[in-house]
């Protein structure tokens, strides 16, 4: 049985009041709803899983790439996964640090609760809320059983979602030595508890360098290249392990072998899709008493995008490198920047994305129909603030009894390549940056252990499908 891993390190006292919340609130998590006997023993095993996370998708998200690229269609046309033998809704699941619930989740607990299956705090990799637990990942099952693992990412790899995949911190900010000591003007604390000299295992991209995952791919150059307490950096402590290092879509597509780390940008990757003329989401104008909407406009190639490799080049390689040659594998696939995008109300932005991790899951399925033993996932980590409004108001026509009608927030109008107009409505924040929202989010499965993923299930489930899936052990929490 896998267990729980202490931390080798002093930890702050947790009432036992306390402590007994948050284990009761995880229990109904960490005792799998999936993990009847019968239904353990029915569920077919699969060789290999390859999980896609479209960070902060939900079904709004969803709908607005599907109605740009493909028009408001259903059946053949629209996103591949669309087409999957099963579908749930997920709950997402959070916690405050004393257990008590808390209903908008963010990364680091979504990304939590799909790596580990279990209900953590806001702003937690892979430990527990109050206790500060290790709890072991998908991907350290696997490596232990012996399967290659990979992580890709259009973020920086020390980015929550994937760093709940590899590694366990307290704060998710504590990406790299300068993130451990915190930022007490930005509000984001620091990892005291977490530093090597503390008996702490160091930043996300120190943990990272040694996590011993076969393959890595994304951004985060600038982070593994911080110098720690010792004068190393991640990235020296990454080639002492044997990672070939590779840093553009050319480098990536020369290697041949095995451990490999892409590091190609300093931080969250260029996105594959911009608006024309740079528009973003407005707040809605009026004038004589109208309310006047801003310009339709559409979605073109970023210019900025540069030399890095796509998602769906990524996710290729990786697919070549990790199962080409038959061996086992786990593999955790993120398109990072649709949540980014939908924060700075970039339509466009989130809808290129929407579409990377499409033409990554494309990708999948191609290799999945050579190796039908791979299963597909495809879900999220929370929900995010873009809605589909109507371009005008449904209530124009009552303008002259209740003033000009149209949505509060700011507002992107897109000229939509099938026809028509859509309107995007951003409005949970008034600041620059929009909130994620606590909406049930969508599970797509395809192949062995597809049979799992069902009704409405909780987030952490997934985790469960996963492990039920390989064959691994139950985990002992």
């Amino acid at each position: 049985m896998f267990a729980a891993r202490k931390r080798p390190r002093s930890l702050a006292r947790v009432p036992v009041r306390l402590v007994s919340t948050v284990a009761l609130f995880g229990l109904a998590l960490q005792t799998p709803v999936l993990g009847q006997e019968a239904a353990e023993a029915e569920s077919a095993r699969a060789k290999s899983v390859v999980l896609f996370v479209g960070d902060g998708v939900d079904d709004h998200i969803l709908t607005i790439a599907r109605n740009y690229l493909y028009g408001n269609v259903a059946g053949k046309d629209g996103f591949s996964f669309d087409r999957f033998e099963a579908r749930a809704a997920a709950v997402v699941q959070t916690v405050s640090e004393d257990g008590t619930p808390v209903y908008v989740g963010d990364s680091a607990s979504g990304g939590t609760a799909l790596s580990a299956g279990v209900v953590t705090s806001r702003g937690r990799i892979a430990t527990t809320a109050g206790t500060d637990l290790d709890v072991p990942t998908i991907l350290e099952l696997a490596r232990d059983s012996q399967l290659r693992t990979g992580v890709v990412t259009t973020a920086s790899l020390t980015d929550a979602t994937p760093a709940s995949f590899v590694a366990h911190i307290a704060v998710r900010y504590c990406e790299g030595p300068v993130g451990m000591e915190g930022n007490e003007q930005a509000g984001r604390p620091g990892c005291p508890n977490d530093k090597v000299s503390a008996g702490g295992p160091g930043s996300i991209a120190e943990q990272i360098a040694v996590s011993r995952a076969d393959l890595l791919l994304g951004g985060g150059l600038g982070v593994f290249s911080e110098k720690t307490a010792a004068g190393d950096t991640a990235l020296d402590r990454a080639r002492a392990a044997g990672y070939r290092l590779v840093d553009d879509a050319a480098s990536l597509s020369q290697v041949d072998a095995l451990p490999v780390l892409g590091l190609f940008g300093p931080s969250t990757l260029p996105v594959e899709w911009t608006a024309e003329g740079g528009v973003r989401a407005a707040r809605i104008e009026v004038r004589d008493k109208r309310a006047v909407y801003p310009e339709p406009h559409r979605c073109i190639d970023n210019p900025d995008f540069g030399r890095r490799p796509t998602l769906q080049a990524m996710t290729r390689k990786a697919l070549e490198l990790l199962g080409g040659d038959g061996s086992r594998f786990f593999l955790v696939v993120e398109s990072a920047s649709i949540d980014k995008q939908a924060h700075a109300r970039e339509a466009c932005g989130h809808i290129g994305e929407t579409r990377a991790l499409d033409q990554s899951v494309q990708a999948a399925l191609e290799f999945a129909g050579q190796h039908p033993e791979t299963l597909v996932l495809v879900t999220s980590d929370h929900g995010h603030a873009a809605q589909i409004v109507p371009v005008p108001s449904l209530f124009t026509s009552m303008s002259q009894f209740l003033g000009p009608q149209h949505p509060p927030g700011f507002v992107a109008v897109l000229d939509m390549p099938h026809g028509g107009i859509m309107g995007v409505n951003y409005g949970t924040n008034r600041s620059r940056i929009e909130e994620h929202t606590g909406t049930q989010i969508p599970v797509f499965a395809q192949g062995p252990g597809s049979e799992l993923v069902r009704g409405l299930m909780r987030q952490a489930d997934v985790f469960e499908v996963m492990r039920q899936a390989l064959g691994f052990a139950e985990v002992e929490r």
